[in-house]
């Protein structure tokens, strides 16, 4: 059993909130579309599938399933408020490189859920020996952009015209990476890592 595995099921406080984090299994299929119900089509734009269709849920699942995407969902009284993935291609030239999804609801916003969420990621990423993520927003969505940096991450590109929306207009978005692997090494140096895995081993 991996790090991350051992990590949930774990409860974080947001604005007062307890929100319960989980590792998504397939189960968690059948949520995403009321999850989907709370959000503006700008709020999926940074995603490079539109999870409001059934088919790209259903092979999000297919892909947890068969272990090429690590998925996490954050509950709060009883309903899904949000989700990650951090999802790795295998086979290309980039496999030390996660791309980092994060989304939260309406009604989890500005109370710390998505820093809460990327530093879960930040777990994953290191269980995983990844040396990089990157994330990708529309320009527009600053609040989200400066939860990142705030984070750590770093603008690398921007790419014009880059998707277009359901009324058919154009928007640009943001790159933003982080160097996961300087991270692995300050951890190393301040014995953090082997402090963490004497726990896991006493867990």
């Amino acid at each position: 059993m991996n790090a991350s595995t051992e990590r949930y099921p774990r409860t974080v406080k947001c604005g007062g909130t307890d929100v319960e984090i989980l590792r998504m299994t397939p189960r968690h299929g059948s949520e995403i579309a009321g999850f989907v119900e709370t959000l503006s089509g700008h709020d999926l734009l940074f995603l490079r599938r539109d999870i409001g269709e059934p088919k790209v849920v259903e092979a999000w699942m297919s892909e947890i399933r068969e272990g090429r995407v690590q998925s996490l969902v954050a509950y709060a009284s009883g309903r899904l408020v949000g989700y990650t993935a951090v999802i790795v291609e295998k086979l290309s030239w980039s496999r030390h490189v996660g791309e980092l999804r994060v989304l939260v609801g309406p009604s989890m916003r500005g109370k710390g859920l998505g820093r809460a969420l990327i530093q879960e990621c930040f777990m994953q990423a290191l269980d995983l020996g990844l040396e990089k993520l990157c994330a990708q927003m529309t320009v527009d969505q600053t609040a989200a952009i400066g939860v990142f940096e705030e984070l750590g991450f770093r603008a690398e590109a921007v790419l014009t015209k880059h998707v277009k929306d359901r009324e058919g207009r154009f928007h640009d978005l943001a790159l933003l990476s982080h160097d996961v692997g300087a991270v692995q090494s300050m951890l190393d140096a301040y014995g953090v890592s082997a402090a963490f895995d004497l726990h896991r081993q006493g867990a």
